[in-house]
């Protein structure tokens, strides 16, 4: 029964410690690795809304210079006969060429410099995507990057894109997010641009606007993700480790109801559009903040994102942002493997403990059942009954040793210090005495005085000793 109480305590104990164990990583540690990423989401936002500020700070000083060119708007306030608007177009033309040449020239010196170490003017990138410029009325006079240029001369920007009659009205260089195309049939991108007044060179007002651009494509996603992440690994390499590379989320950039530009996959970016605009309907104007914190799920694994709408975009037609996700399995799988080895180590414990418990119960406990199977023989009337002194266990051993002699000093049997001779022994009942006369029955032995064993005997002053002619018999006769 003993065996039983032992094992059941032990793996009691065993399950209660493997519970507080799991349930103090569950509820403290999980739950803190939660909020650690939340908070990492929180400063990778904070650190993506700050570089894209600064990318159209730049953009617009470089509008800015562009548009302040001398020769520029010099040639926009010429009055030109005859076919005047192609030959204001090639005029035109000819000095955005000049400018865009410059801007690709500075790129080229400051290729290994930092961006934060340039002046906003000198600020990657500096081959713009859209390169253009207006006249006061919002058409198209000329522009870089188009292949058809000469056919699109005279086309009215102002219809579809206000903010070029604004930036007149209000002598302002204006940030604005487009979605164009070169052609109409094209799928139209997502843009940032600014748009700069272009001054009269005498008066001084507004006579046309430059428009300069930067499409928001894959890379531009990528170069933001490297931001994050710094850019090097913990070990001062281009390889970022896992852990690393779990902690910089993934992000994405959309306008309206489409995403256009991403670091995630194909399949993982359609999941996430359908989630956002779909499922969870981030633009719906009611439910609109600045800022959410949503559990998505993308393909078979969990992740946690961050919405971050730009600036000024919640009240705009169709509203821009950036996205961010992260891997919650990653981030919380080395506290799921801890969880998965203190289940492993809890049951090899409780396994190898009572397999323990036997080995200890059989080589301890079972030679004191022996003893106590013994004793109960002794007590049922077998008096010849002779313990086990087996090897296997010290104490039981010894206890067996001394109830053999407990055992024998009350049946009156000699003990190992005695002396045999004197006694005669057991083959000396029945036996003739020294005398030579025949006992008519068996002599008994009693037991030995243990008390006086050891002591010598008293001599009298007087020089009496004791009786010197006492014979054996005499001793034995007066021991009985």
């Amino acid at each position: 029964m003993y065996k039983y109480k032992f094992i059941v305590g032990f793996a009691a104990l065993v399950v209660l410690q493997t519970a507080f164990v799991l349930y103090m990583l569950q509820d403290r540690l999980v739950t803190t690795t939660l909020e650690d990423t939340d908070i990492s989401l929180q400063r990778s936002v904070s650190l993506i809304e700050k570089s894209h500020r600064l990318d159209e700070f730049a953009l617009k000083e470089q509008a800015r210079a562009v548009a302040n060119r001398s020769d520029l708007r010099q040639a926009l306030a010429e009055e030109y006969e005859g076919e005047w608007r192609i030959e204001r177009h090639y005029n035109v033309h000819r000095y955005l060429n000049r400018a865009r040449a410059r801007f690709r020239h500075e790129a080229e010196d400051n290729v290994d410099a930092r961006n934060l170490d340039l002046d906003l003017s000198r600020r990657r990138p500096l081959e713009h995507d859209l390169f253009m410029a207006l006249d006061d009325t919002g058409r198209l006079i000329s522009a870089r990057g188009s292949s058809d240029v000469q056919q699109r001369v005279d086309d009215d920007f102002s219809g579809r894109f206000p903010v070029v009659l604004t930036a007149m009205e209000e002598d302002a260089t204006i940030i604005d997010m487009w979605n164009w195309s070169w052609h109409a049939g094209e799928d139209r991108e997502f843009y940032v641009v600014a748009v700069a007044p272009i001054r009269h060179p005498d008066t001084d007002e507004p006579q046309g606007t430059v428009v300069v651009g930067n499409r928001i494509t894959d890379s531009v996603a990528q170069r933001r993700q490297s931001l994050i992440a710094d850019g090097l690994g913990a070990d001062g390499t281009e390889q970022l480790s896992h852990r690393e590379q779990v902690q910089t989320p993934d992000l994405s950039f959309f306008r309206g109801d489409r995403i256009y530009s991403s670091t995630l996959s194909s399949r993982e970016l359609s999941d996430l559009a359908s989630v956002l605009f779909d499922d969870r309907d981030i633009l719906n104007k009611q439910e609109q903040d600045l800022q959410r914190i949503l559990d998505i799920e993308l393909g078979e694994s969990n992740y946690r994102a961050m919405v971050r709408f730009f600036p000024g975009q919640l009240d705009a037609e169709h509203p821009a942002g950036v996205v961010l996700v992260t891997n919650s399995d990653d981030a919380i799988q080395p506290h799921s493997r801890a969880r998965f080895n203190i289940l492993l180590v809890s049951s090899a414990i409780l396994l190898l403990g009572m397999g323990f418990l036997f080995f200890l119960y059989h080589m301890f406990v079972t030679p004191f059942a022996r003893i106590e199977d013994g004793i109960q023989s002794i007590i049922s009337g077998d008096k010849d009954h002779e313990f086990d002194c087996s090897k296997d266990h010290a104490v039981a051993e010894n206890l067996a040793l001394h109830l053999n002699l407990m055992s024998a000093y009350l049946q009156g049997k000699p003990m190992p210090d005695d002396d045999v001779q004197s006694l005669g022994g057991w083959d000396a009942f029945g036996m003739e005495e020294p005398g030579g006369a025949e006992s008519k029955k068996p002599t008994s032995v009693g037991g030995v005085d243990l008390m006086s064993l050891g002591k010598k005997k008293k001599s009298d002053e007087g020089g009496e000793a004791g009786d010197e002619d006492s014979t054996p018999e005499a001793t034995t006769e007066e021991t009985t």
